[in-house]
């Protein structure tokens, strides 16, 4: 039986070690209890659509740190990441506090690579969907995460209808089975705190329309397996651009770098869940 550390277990296990001690403040709390059940009919959808749309920040591109804790696929992690993204490409890079980052993950149509520096490793794919999925069992596209970092919570959502629940609460319904959670906050403005599709539950800590600063992930799923992810991410610095900078989707992989496969980065997953 091969007993090497997963890949998971070396990138993630190695953020922990290389950055908690430039990460001593405690990590933000986010943990919202959603109503539940049917609720009341809305009576102005328009209102409530304008208050969610007021509090999603769409920009052509975004650059932030995020502050990572929490538990991704079953391991305890605490780590920074730095990530630029657009709709359509992104760059995710877990820093370390001296030399070679952790990892590098770069992604654009047609193709995304994984580069573990400290490891001499790179792994090739058709997307960083494909990547992330394989090595660490979180499924997101750049879109995805673009509109999770800008406080949107999904992407492209059109409303179809909602409803309001005590507490200030205000459901959106979405088209493909998608919502979004509206909440009063101590002016009375409503503010989009959470939203929900098939795949993932997105909380945000806010106080205003404008960035969140701290982004709550987990999948949607009540199963054993849903559980292994529940990350929280503390938003700093986040910088709204007209296009990431050129090279940023570079990655310079050394010469003889052992190759990864996707299969690889999945079987290394299976070994980690046994």
């Amino acid at each position: 039986m091969d007993t090497r550390p997963s890949v998971i277990q070396r990138v993630m296990v190695a953020i922990s070690a290389a950055v908690l001690l430039a990460t001593a403040a405690c990590a933000p709390k986010v943990n919202l209890a959603l109503p539940t059940g049917a609720g009341t009919p809305l009576a102005d959808v328009a209102v409530a659509e304008q208050a969610a749309r007021a509090s999603c920040r769409t920009h052509p591109a975004i650059s932030a740190d995020l502050r990572l804790s929490g538990r991704i696929d079953g391991e305890r992690v605490r780590g920074t990441l730095q990530v630029g993204v657009t709709r359509e490409a992104m760059r995710l890079e877990g820093l370390a506090p001296f030399g070679a980052p952790v990892f590098v993950l770069a992604a654009r149509p047609g193709g995304a690579v994984l580069l573990l520096p400290r490891e001499t490793a790179v792994a090739r794919g058709d997307s960083a969907l494909e990547l992330l999925d394989a090595a660490v069992g979180v499924a997101l596209t750049p879109q995805d995460l673009l509109a999770i970092v800008s406080g949107c919570g999904v992407a492209d959502w059109n409303v179809s209808g909602g409803a309001t629940f005590s507490g200030g609460w205000t459901r959106l319904d979405l088209d493909q089975a998608r919502a979004l959670w509206l909440r009063s906050g101590a002016d009375g403005t409503l503010l989009l705190v959470a939203a929900q599709d098939s795949r993932w539950r997105i909380e945000y800590t806010r106080t205003s329309a404008g960035w969140p600063t701290a982004i709550r992930l987990r999948p949607s799923g009540s199963d054993a397996t849903a559980s292994r992810t529940d990350a929280v991410l503390a938003l700093e610095a986040p910088e709204a651009m007209a296009a990431l900078p050129e090279g940023a989707l570079d990655v310079d992989v050394p010469a003889g770098a052992r190759e990864l496969t996707v299969a690889d980065l999945r079987r290394s997953r299976t070994l980690t869940e046994r």
